[in-house]
């Protein structure tokens, strides 16, 4: 019989258990996470029984390359476990942007608490303290974290939670009750993210005579995401039928280009190009021989198979293009929206023209239709026009029926 406060011994790696002086037992383990790190889990149970219960489980789910959670367990802890086993089901870029917002925003305020004892309370007072970080960016460093990426926190957040709940690591999610709140700046009107047709006009006509000008009327073409378009490589297009095969991503992380799954699963998709867009892609084709050509005498030109590619023949880095769309907007006299402008420009003036919602958001590769009108579909001022009623007119046409 083990007396109170004795600790039963056991193997290497197999943990312990031991009787406490209150008589419950506690028991604890040395795992390895699947970054490598080793964690010291422990926990206090009403029996002997569930002691040895919850250290089996641990070592099972170490084996498996699993977290165990304990009651000591943090929340910083448990996101860096989380977020390791899950981030290879997921698009390079996301799984870093998920990364940076555990390790810059969410570790810092909440990582050393543990994961059972954070409350709604305690999230709302997080989120109300999110500040910007990123040192490169002193114009922002220190501000109030905008509405957008405080969404992104808390929908991270209650996936984390969720999952830990259906494990039964949890009682309840903290985050089903707990919101950021709205700033003034998220309640005035929302801001433009689409150009007017005519701006879009304007733009087009520019960018067009453009090296890489042409690049985003492709995109302003068919709706396709940055990543998406510069990941294009020439075995996923058909000029003959204009079948364009969205197969990959082209992402920066840190600088290097990382080519990568789309972003959700429906962004896997087949559009079909036609008019100008399909001229672009025809003349893309032939820029290689000229590249090479003017490379002549200059550096070795490397070739790629990717479609669009910088003079030496390889791919176009996404963070390379914000300063040549600046240009480019600048010298059509439209404002500067970013570099999804011409994504949701695509989806509102197809909106704006009649098509069906579910079949630009196929066409575009989002998950749900309701996601592409939330967030996507502009609707422009001149849509709004003659949209009065005019019952005096209602009443004179029923009048005149017999």
């Amino acid at each position: 019989m083990t007396r109170k406060g004795e600790r039963e011994k056991r193997g290497n790696g197999r943990g312990s258990v031991r009787r406490l002086p209150s008589g419950r037992w506690q028991w604890r383990a040395s795992i390895e996470l699947p970054s490598g790190e080793v964690r010291r889990v422990a926990g206090t149970v009403a029996t002997k029984t569930e002691a040895e219960d919850a250290l089996s489980r641990v070592r099972t789910d170490a084996a498996r390359g699993q977290f165990s959670v304990s009651p000591q367990t943090t929340l910083g802890e448990y996101l860096a476990a989380w977020h390791e086993q899950r981030q290879a089901g997921l698009a390079a870029k996301y799984a870093h942007s998920q990364k940076s917002l555990i390790e810059n925003h969410i570790t810092p305020g909440l990582g050393r608490r543990r994961l059972a004892t954070i409350t709604p309370r305690d999230l709302e007072t997080f989120y109300a303290g999110l500040t910007y970080q990123d040192e490169r960016r002193e114009e922002t460093k220190g501000k109030p974290l905008g509405d957008s990426m405080r969404r992104q926190i808390h929908n991270l957040l209650h996936l984390a939670f969720a999952e830990a709940v259906r494990h039964g690591d949890l009682m309840r999610n903290p985050a089903d009750v707990a919101r950021p709140r709205y700033t003034r700046d998220a309640a005035k009107e929302e801001k433009v993210k689409a150009w007017t047709p005519e701006q879009a006009s304007a733009f087009y006509a520019v960018a067009r005579r453009d090296r890489l000008g042409s690049v985003f009327c492709f995109m302003l073409s068919t709706g396709l995401r940055v990543g998406e378009a510069l990941g294009l490589r020439w075995e996923h297009v058909d000029l003959h039928s204009g079948r364009v095969e969205v197969k990959e991503a082209l992402v920066s992380l840190a600088g290097v280009a990382h080519r990568t799954t789309p972003k959700t699963p429906r962004s896997r998709r087949t559009i079909t190009v036609s008019g100008d867009a399909l001229d672009i892609l025809r003349e893309w084709q032939e820029r290689p021989i000229l590249d090479r050509e003017a490379q002549a005498k200059g550096k070795p030109y490397a070739g790629s198979d990717a479609v669009f590619t910088n003079t030496l023949g390889g791919p176009i880095l996404p963070d390379t293009i914000y300063r040549g769309l600046r240009a480019l907007c600048a010298a059509a006299k439209v404002p500067y929206l970013g570099a999804h402008a011409c994504r949701h420009t695509f989806i509102s003036m197809m909106g704006a023209q009649g098509q069906p919602v579910e079949v630009v958001s196929a066409q575009v590769g989002h998950a749900r239709p309701s996601f592409t009108l939330d967030r996507y579909r502009t609707v422009f001022a001149k849509e709004r026009e003659a949209l009065t009623l005019d019952f005096s007119a209602l009443t004179k046409d029923s009048e005149r029926k017999p």
